[in-house]
């Protein structure tokens, strides 16, 4: 059997299960489970598997085809996913990052202004709470971020990642309902920031500390409980439902965030929340009696996905 045959054989199974773009999803498949990069695999196409694959390397490669074709996520079977210019270890029990919420990071960043990447974008509201009293350096008052909802940590340490790369100081504040959840943000924080200024807190919701923040951000559950019987099976049957929904309309969370701003959100900070494409009118009405300067960010498919404020600074 020649690779060629090989891929076209998983392919077919992967077919045969379900798997939408199955061709695209065995190559996938093949390359994680031999760390192969595509190119290498279309120059060995013509070749005899037994000379690209080791035996070992076949059972496990056998092993994640049977998982996939299970509808089990490629992230949870490769325990890793890629999110911005990171890679994140996931697993059960941790949503795997959305390409899409890399608008929550963009827009956190462009808060904090950083330039803009989102073609056609608004301007951004910008983060005015870090007026250094004095002459307070910048490592004295660094910028405070609450990352709500964390999950695998993905947006909060995306944002500290970019802080970082800038010499720009900060603490990272993550917090998150789910022991699975959080051990894979620690995890993650630890992989990619060090031994930071950073902490993931077991809380619902909000942290337990009275202590306010210059740029709160989340990608809260926000699929309606009628939306969750659309999911595809490798979302529906695999990721943890909590992380998804709020078991209603979807507007759960943001009511109880939008209540905590007076709080937890520091006179001059912004709020960036990710939510459904639907449902951009419903959270600025719910933000509108907090923030100031309200808008909401499309994605790259031209959908509402992120809305912000600032707090504290007037209309």
């Amino acid at each position: 059997m020649t690779l060629s045959e090989y891929l076209d054989e998983k392919t077919t199974l992967l077919s045969r299960a379900g798997i939408p773009d199955a061709e695209n999803e065995a190559w996938l498949c093949f390359m994680e489970g031999t760390g192969l990069r595509r190119s290498a695999v279309r120059f060995s196409l013509a070749n005899a598997l037994s000379s690209v694959v080791s035996e070992s390397s076949l059972e496990v490669l056998e092993e994640l085809f049977e998982r996939r074709a299970g509808h089990e996520p490629l992230s949870y079977i490769v325990g890793r996913a890629p999110f911005y210019n990171l890679t994140f270890s996931v697993g059960e029990g941790v949503l795997i990052p959305r390409f899409d919420t890399e608008i929550l990071v963009e827009t956190a960043l462009g808060a904090m202004g950083f330039p803009q990447m989102l073609p056609g974008a608004p301007a951004i509201p910008e983060v005015s709470s870090r007026e250094r009293p004095g002459n307070a350096s910048p490592a004295e008052n660094p910028v405070r971020i609450l990352d709500l909802c964390t999950g695998s940590g993905c947006v909060g340490i995306t944002i500290a990642s970019e802080l970082q790369k800038k010499g720009i100081a900060y603490t990272l504040t993550m917090t998150e309902i789910s022991p699975k959840a959080s051990a894979f943000a620690e995890e993650n924080a630890k992989k990619i920031l060090g031994e930071g200024n950073w902490k993931v807190e077991l809380t619902d919701l909000w942290p337990e500390s009275d202590d306010r923040y210059d740029l709160i951000v989340s990608n809260p559950p926000y699929v309606t409980k009628a939306e969750m019987g659309e999911l595809e099976p490798e979302v529906r049957e695999h990721e943890p439902a909590m992380a998804l929904t709020d078991e209603g309309d979807g507007l759960s969370f943001y009511l109880r965030i939008a209540e905590g701003l007076p709080r937890f959100l520091a006179a001059g900070g912004v709020l960036a929340v990710e939510h459904g494409c639907d449902q951009g009118q419903d959270v600025r009405d719910l933000m509108r009696p907090y923030l100031s300067g309200i808008l909401t960010v499309q994605d790259y498919g031209g959908h509402d996905r992120v809305t912000c404020g600032s707090f504290g600074t007037g209309e």
